[in-house]
């Protein structure tokens, strides 16, 4: 058998400089992008320069920050067309989400500008006389953001927008399966009128570099988005005192009631389990449906799944894309194996589009049955299109078994009753919780974060409550007396 090649690889032409090239998903001999790949010494010194232009974009003011954040959102729109096209060949999204994913991006950075004008502080009663009392909010330093490849656009934009609206430089580090997307990134912001040196990019899959990067001295913060695994490795790796923003894995279900819309939560539900090929750590896993509608439900998702097409991205009559990787495409594609070889049942499965590359990272969305409860495609994260469906009887059971998880993102509950909504919102112990909609999905301005062991670091993501991880609070005392 013809071992296929990664959608990733560093390579090195005759030796240095390292390069990272990208493979299209969906032909995965087809070559995408090229950049170069940064080493140990290179990570390090765009540390070093980001923080020597720190003064500077600290320094200026927060009309000057907004205008640039604006000009990046300018150059995102400009270039809409060619950056989705660029999202769908190196990460396999269909056409229609990546262009979502840029118009969403435009909009965090158009929500970025205004937060330059947001680093506000607090005034406080005197409690001696002729003193008074403020803050201020002041920006850390050096931001490093880790991004991965699932939203390769707008997951950076989260993270890279805030952080330069209060007046930090960044240090971006791309995912080495999109890297054409992140140095496309870097390069509107620039465009717009972020300075490169407050804006240094850093690409590669070396873990030398990861390490140099994250650990430099000059770093005060670490923005990561990825898997467990990864973060605690970049935790053991990083000094200790810097702070962390981690968002890490998910384990996701839904609950459908004896009384919901079960065609809406039928529609919903799939839509949460295989769009985005199910690669978002905001996907549905499972599905915990009330026993006495348990059959119809799943008639009902067998049918949605059924009718779901696989292919590349550009394919209009592609539903969902490949997955980004033959490793994640194998890894899913084994776990289905598992769960089958355990006795679980294949209820419904879609199909590949006419005329797809044969080794193409294809996985078809699959809905499984009769899942063993102690089976990781039950009690683990699935991030791939496959969904479970699990009885349960009632409300109470339901949020018993969503509560006791480790990974506690977002959760969903489709019901008509207002006292089952209000129940379920004030018990449920996650970061999001849904009614009546998929669990994937979320605005540019609420706060995006999980509980238990699915963030670290106690900070959320988005709009106004981003701020608070990028900045640090300065308290001033000041005696107005003369001669004091």
């Amino acid at each position: 058998m013809t071992q296929k090649p990664l959608a990733h690889q560093t390579i090195s032409r005759s030796g240095p400089p390292a390069v990272v090239t990208s493979f299209d998903p969906a032909a995965p001999h087809r070559q995408v992008t090229e950049v170069p790949a940064a080493s140990a010494s290179e990570a390090a010194e765009a540390v070093r320069t980001a923080a020597a232009a720190f003064p500077c974009w600290a320094d200026a003011t927060a009309g000057r920050r907004a205008e640039a954040l604006h000009g990046a959102a300018a150059a995102l729109a400009e270039d809409a067309a060619g950056i989705a096209a660029l999202i769908c060949a190196e990460e396999g999204k269909t056409l229609g989400a990546a262009r979502g994913e840029v118009a969403k991006t435009v909009e965090q950075f158009r929500l970025a500008a205004q937060l330059a004008f947001m680093v506000e502080g607090t005034t406080y009663p005197a409690e001696s006389a002729g003193v008074s009392a403020w803050t201020q909010r002041v920006p850390l330093g050096v931001v490093v953001a880790v991004t991965p490849w699932n939203f390769p656009l707008s997951l950076a934009a989260r993270k890279l927008a805030p952080a330069l609206a209060a007046g930090n430089t960044v240090v971006f580090k791309p995912s080495p399966v999109t890297p054409g997307v992140g140095a496309r990134l870097a390069a509107a912001c620039h465009r717009g009128g972020v300075p490169e040196e407050a804006l240094r990019v850093v690409q590669g899959d070396d873990p030398e570099a990861m390490a140099a990067l994250v650990a430099a001295p000059e770093v005060r913060a670490v923005s990561f988005t990825g898997s467990d695994r990864t973060g605690a490795l970049l935790h053991r790796t990083m000094r200790p005192g810097v702070r962390t923003q981690f968002e890490l894995g998910g384990h996701n279900a839904a609950l459908v009631c004896a009384d919901a819309d079960l065609e809406h939560a039928a529609t919903e539900v799939a839509a949460g389990a295989f769009g985005l090929t199910g690669q978002v750590c905001t996907a549905t896993d499972r599905v915990l449906v009330d026993r006495s509608v348990a059959a119809e439900f799943t008639d009902l998702l067998a049918e949605r799944t059924a009718k779901l097409t696989v292919g590349p991205g550009d394919d209009p009559a592609a539903a969902m894309g490949p997955a980004a990787t033959a490793a994640q495409r194998d890894r899913v594609a084994g776990l289905l194996d598992s769960a089958l070889a355990a006795g679980a049942r294949a209820v419904a499965q879609g199909g590949l589009v006419p005329g797809a590359d044969p080794s193409g990272h294809w996985l078809l969305p699959t809905l499984l049955a009769d899942v063993p409860a102690d089976h990781p495609a039950i009690t683990a994260e699935v991030f791939g299109p496959l969904l479970s469906v699990v009885p349960v009887d009632g409300p109470d059971e339901a949020l018993a078994a969503l509560n006791g998880d480790a990974h506690r993102l977002v959760t969903a509950v489709h019901t008509r009753d207002l006292g089952t909504t209000g129940r379920f919102v004030r018990a449920a112990r996650h970061g999001i919780v849904k009614v009546n909609q998929r669990t994937t999905g979320n605005g540019v301005a609420p706060p995006f974060g999980g509980w238990g062991a699915s963030s670290s670091g106690a900070f959320p993501e988005g709009g106004r409550g981003a701020l608070d991880f990028v900045t640090d609070t300065k308290t001033v005392y000041c005696d107005a007396l003369t001669g004091r």
